[in-house]
Formats: C-alpha cells, sequence, structure tokens
C-alpha cells in the first residue's frame, strides 16, 4: 500500500497527454473515451490521498508528485480545450500561471523554514476546474462538436468561473505566503 498512492498520482500525469490526444481527435467516441479517462483521473485524484492517510503511506516524493499530477493533468486538459478552440489563450495562461507562483511560493516558504499548507482556495480550485473540465466535456459530447450558440456560451461561462475561482486561489496564496513571511520576520526582530 505504500506505493499504491504515488502510483495513482503517476497515472494521472499519463492521463492528460490521452486526453489530449482524444480531444484532438474531433469525434464523439473520442469525447466519450475523454470522459471515461477524465473520470478515471478524478477518482485517483480522490483515491491517492486517501489511501495514503488511511494506510499510513504518506511520504515525502507522494506530497510533491500528486500537486504535480494534478497541475500537469489540468494544464494538458485546458491545454486540450485550447486546441480544441473551445477555450481563450489568456485563460488557460492565468490557470498554468497560478500553479507555477504556487509551486515556487512553496519552495520560497521551505526555504524560509515556513510550510504553506493547502488552502481552502486551493481545494475550491481544483473541484471547480475538475467539474468544469468534465461539464464542457459532456456539453460537447451530447450537443456535438459544433453545437448551437447556448452551448459555446455555456462552456465559455463555465471556464470563465474556473478561471476567475484560479486567480483568486492565486491571491490567497500569495497572501498566505506574505503574512507568513510577515509574522515570521516579526517574530525573529522580537528573538
Amino acid at each position: 500500500m505504500r506505493t499504491l498512492p504515488n502510483l495513482l498520482s503517476l497515472g494521472r500525469i499519463f492521463c492528460g497527454p490521452l486526453v489530449m490526444l482524444l480531444i484532438a481527435q474531433q469525434s464523439r467516441w473520442a469525447l466519450f473515451a475523454t470522459l471515461v479517462v477524465m473520470g478515471l483521473s478524478e477518482i485517483s485524484d480522490l483515491m491517492d490521498g486517501h489511501i495514503a492517510r488511511r494506510y499510513g503511506a504518506t511520504s515525502n516524493f507522494g506530497k510533491i508528485v500528486d500537486p504535480l499530477a494534478d497541475s500537469l493533468y489540468r494544464a494538458m486538459v485546458f491545454l486540450a480545450f485550447l486546441d480544441a478552440g473551445w477555450m481563450p489563450m489568456w485563460m488557460v495562461a492565468i490557470i498554468v500561471s497560478r500553479d507555477i507562483l504556487v509551486a515556487y511560493l512553496r519552495i520560497f516558504s521551505q526555504q524560509n523554514g515556513i510550510t504553506l499548507s493547502a488552502r481552502t482556495s486551493g481545494k475550491l480550485k481544483a473541484v471547480v476546474q475538475g467539474v468544469v473540465q468534465i461539464a464542457a466535456v459532456v456539453l460537447f459530447f451530447v450537443y456535438g462538436l459544433h453545437p448551437a450558440g447556448w452551448v459555446t456560451h455555456t462552456v465559455f461561462g463555465l471556464l470563465l468561473a474556473a478561471t476567475l475561482v484560479t486567480a483568486w486561489s492565486a491571491v490567497d496564496y500569495t497572501l498566505g505566503f506574505l503574512r507568513s513571511v510577515d509574522i515570521r520576520a516579526t517574530v525573529a526582530n522580537k528573538g
């Protein structure tokens, strides 16, 4: 059981390129296969942490690979959406930039002896992104790859909501980091 959570996380990394390949096929059967892969990826995301905590199988490798797998998988799905013309570049840029920013904030925190823990905004971001990604594919699967305008407007609205939640999460993590650094500096100056 010690390696199962890590294998689930690593498997999620490979789901991203598979989703990209499937969406690029621009066919109904490929969208169905995409939904299957996305469902498996979301289940693995729920299971890896649960198994690691339940069986005491947490590891430093897992603490690194799990958020990396989440970021890579979701970025690849959004890049597939961009390539398919479902999503504008600026949204993808905000979403990818947030994950890069948070990764570096964690590195800076560790260098300063601070632990930048997962924040509620990060968990909410993950849920919203996952739901929006699956909902977008479901809409294109049900209504076809060239649907009525209301479908494309609905997908755009969903993706905009995911982008806004992601941007808010970036701000929340940044403020949390700045507060942690400020608190540490205040404590150091009093000592």
